[in-house]
C-alpha cells in the first residue's frame, strides 16, 4: 500500500475505532423528564484538525445512521460526528439541530456545534438567524394567542391533561431544550451581532431554567446595561429562589360584555399560562442576581430595590 495512502488509511481507522467507542445514553429510548432535563448527555472529547477524507467518511456514516429505525442508532450517529471538528461536518451538525424532528437529536448536534469554534465564523451567523427565526416565530404566536400550551376555553386555565394539552406541552418543553443549546452553540462561538441582544431577550419569558440562566450569564459577561430594565418582571415573579409570585390580571377594554374577561383570560395565560414557569427557579434566581451583579457591580436581591436602582439618574443614562 503506497505510504500516503497508508497514512490516511490508518487516520481513518484511528478516528472510526475511537467514534465506535462513543455509547449512547443510557436513557436513549426514554424521552427526557423534567422542563430542565438535557434529552442527552454531551459528546465525548473532540477530535480536532481532522482532514477532508476524515470528514466525508464521518458524513457518510452520519448520512446512514441518522436515517436509521433505532432510536438508538440516531443518537449514535449524530454523537460520533459531534466529535469530528470540520467546517462541513459543522454544517451538518447545525442542520440537524435546527431542522431535525426529535429533540434529543437536535441537542446532541447542537452541542456538537458548540464545539465548532473553527467554523465560527461560518457558523454563528446561520445559527444567529435560527435563534433571530425562532424569536420571531415566539413574537407572531403570542399575537394571535398561542402561548405554547393549551389553554381551556370555558376556564381559561392551562390543559396539561387532556392528549392534545400534554402534547402540546412536550412540544413547548422540547422547544425550550433546544433553545438552550442553540443559545450555549452561540455562546461557545463567540458569535454575537446588532440583533443577538434583542432576541436573547425574546427568550427570557421562557419556562427552560438553563435557557434563560443562560442567557442572563450572557448578558453579564456583555456588561449590558440595556437588558436591565427586564428583569423586573423576573425579580417580581420569583422573589426568592424558593418562592414564586402569582400575581392576578385584570383588564379593563372599556367594551361592553365579556369582553374584559376574555382580555384577562388572555393576559393570564401570556404571564402564567406556561405551568414551568409557576414554580421556584433558584437557578434562574442566582443567574440574574449574578448576571445584574455582574453588570453593574450591585447586589440586588428584592424587586422594590431593583426598581428603585433602576430610578436612578446615572442608571438611566447607562441604560439607556
Amino acid at each position: 500500500m503506497p505510504g500516503h495512502r497508508r497514512t490516511t488509511f490508518l487516520l481513518v481507522a484511528t478516528i472510526l475505532a475511537s467514534t465506535f467507542l462513543v455509547s449512547c445514553p443510557a436513557d436513549a429510548d426514554e424521552p427526557a423528564k423534567g422542563p430542565g432535563a438535557p434529552p442527552a448527555t454531551p459528546p465525548a472529547p473532540a477530535a480536532e484538525n481532522v482532514t477532508d477524507v476524515v470528514a466525508k467518511v464521518a458524513l457518510d456514516r452520519l448520512a446512514r445512521d441518522i436515517a436509521d429505525p433505532s432510536p438508538k442508532v440516531r443518537v449514535e450517529a449524530v454523537t460520533r460526528a459531534a466529535i469530528v471538528i470540520h467546517p462541513t461536518v459543522a454544517n451538518a451538525l447545525l442542520d440537524i439541530g435546527t431542522k431535525h424532528d426529535e429533540a434529543r437529536i437536535r441537542v446532541i448536534a447542537l452541542q456538537g456545534v458548540a464545539r465548532q469554534t473553527p467554523s465560527a465564523k461560518e457558523i454563528g451567523p446561520k445559527l444567529s438567524k435560527y435563534l433571530g427565526a425562532a424569536a420571531e416565530e415566539g413574537r407572531k404566536k403570542r399575537a394571535r394567542g398561542d402561548y405554547g400550551i393549551r389553554i381551556d376555553p370555558k376556564t381559561g386555565k392551562t390543559d396539561t391533561e387532556s392528549d392534545e394539552g400534554k402534547a402540546a406541552l412536550l412540544a413547548k418543553r422540547e422547544r425550550g431544550q433546544t433553545l438552550a443549546e442553540a443559545v450555549r452553540a452561540l455562546d461557545a462561538l463567540g458569535h454575537r451581532d446588532r440583533d443577538t441582544v434583542e432576541v436573547l431577550l425574546d427568550f427570557l419569558s421562557d419556562g427552560n431554567d438553563d435557557l434563560v440562566a443562560h442567557i442572563m450569564t450572557m448578558f453579564g459577561k456583555w456588561k449590558e446595561w440595556s437588558v436591565l430594565p427586564e428583569f423586573v418582571d423576573l425579580y417580581e415573579m420569583y422573589p426568592a429562589e424558593d418562592k414564586v409570585n402569582m400575581g392576578s390580571t385584570s383588564v379593563d377594554t372599556g367594551a361592553a360584555g365579556s369582553a374584559d374577561a376574555q382580555s384577562a383570560k388572555r393576559a393570564w395565560a401570556s404571564k402564567y399560562g406556561d405551568p414551568d414557569r409557576r414554580r421556584a427557579r433558584p437557578k434562574v434566581v442566582r443567574a440574574m442576581r449574578q448576571a445584574v451583579f455582574d453588570i453593574t457591580g450591585e447586589k440586588i436581591e428584592d424587586v422594590q430595590t431593583y426598581r428603585d436602582f433602576l430610578r436612578k439618574p446615572e442608571v438611566k443614562r447607562k441604560v439607556k
